[in-house]
């Protein structure tokens, strides 16, 4: 290794580079130092070329490559995958409408940075690419309320299936119909009867119990890892789904969410508020804790989470988890508790 890698890697320690980041640099010797790879940004770039003064400049600034551009999901679910192929882990998904930034192309696959920051690859039919960044929907009007709604075309024809939580910008209301456009310019509609405006939801404690409400009918929807719609849900899928009714924008991760809002202690657990739950693991001969779920209360004695336990959406007492499931395999369990609500 060459030894200024060492001032590098110290450097790259500092970001996420598999979620939320790429940093992919390194020095050679070709005709004096060189310094090559991949940064996302101008920032990381500079910070580079001011610890390594004396080196040759060849890395490649993602964002200021000619394949840097955005997208707008066309799909009502979309796959964001580890690598550019099919059978890539499944690190996320995008959703209908959802914007997203473009930094590489791989033949028929996009590098891609969801809304909420992730990084992963989507494959091009899915979207709908263009220059600027989507405002598909910051103009959005309503929200779908139903566990999923078909999206039918002019004709009468299905043409999609878009799930619980969306956000859509409504053109027109007729005949029990709300109609839109999709990202794509195709016109459509679908039933208003599971439409809400946005303007009646709110983080306070009564859009809460609103959403809490919401949320116990997506009860028996199916655990899918890296799932975030009512087609699929992980536990921070749920999570984040759940806020985002409310307008309020989570990281994608529990370990993320768990940095968010405001620390309560367990005797103070009501409605709304997200619970974090930790493992231990043993990484080179220590004991490290890990948070590795999230669940939100129902109120100060039941929860509801995306589990693997029960592989589906289901309401458990939050005691019992801590100690039959966490505790008696002997870890941590209940490890943090964050309260996301706007106080009255």
């Amino acid at each position: 290794m060459h030894p200024l890698q060492t001032t590098i890697d110290q450097y790259a320690a500092q970001f996420d580079r598999r979620r939320m980041t790429i940093l992919a640099a390194h020095v050679e010797e070709d005709n004096g130092t060189v310094l090559r790879g991949r940064v996302l940004d101008r920032s990381q770039h500079t910070a580079l070329l001011a610890l390594l003064p004396n080196v040759r400049d060849e890395l490649i600034v993602l964002r200021e490559q000619p394949e840097h551009g955005f997208a707008t999901v066309g799909f009502g679910v979309l796959d964001v995958r580890w690598q550019a192929t099919r059978d890539s882990e499944l690190v996320t998904e995008a959703s209908f409408g959802e914007g997203l930034e473009v930094i590489a192309h791989d033949q028929q696959w996009l590098n891609v940075i969801t809304s909420d920051g992730y990084l992963g690859w989507v494959h091009r039919n899915g979207v709908v690419l263009h220059e600027q960044p989507s405002d598909y929907r910051n103009a959005a009007t309503h929200v779908i309320t139903s566990r999923w709604l078909p999206l039918f075309g002019l004709e009468g024809e299905q043409i999609g299936l878009l799930p619980w939580g969306i956000r859509l910008k409504i053109d027109e209301f007729r005949d029990g119909k709300a109609f839109i456009s999709t990202p794509a310019g195709v016109p459509g509609w679908l039933e208003a009867d599971s439409l809400t405006p946005v303007d009646d939801f709110s983080a306070d404690q009564s859009g809460i119990d609103d959403m809490l409400r919401a949320v116990r009918q997506l009860i028996g929807v199916p655990y899918l890892w890296g799932g975030t719609t009512s087609f699929g849900f992980d536990c921070s899928g749920l999570a984040q789904a759940a806020y985002r009714w409310l307008g309020v924008q989570l990281p994608r991760d529990a370990d993320q969410q768990s940095q968010i809002g405001h620390l309560i202690s367990r005797e103070e657990v009501g409605a709304g508020d997200l619970l974090f739950w930790g493992v231990l693991r043993n990484i080179e001969d220590y004991r490290h804790e890990r948070i590795n779920h999230v669940s939100i209360a129902l109120d100060n004695e039941w929860m509801i989470h995306a589990n693997q336990r029960n592989w589906s959406i289901s309401l458990d007492r939050i005691d019992e988890v801590h100690q039959q499931v966490y505790q008696a395999q002997g870890n941590p369990g209940l490890v943090v508790i964050r309260r996301i609500r706007e106080e009255q």
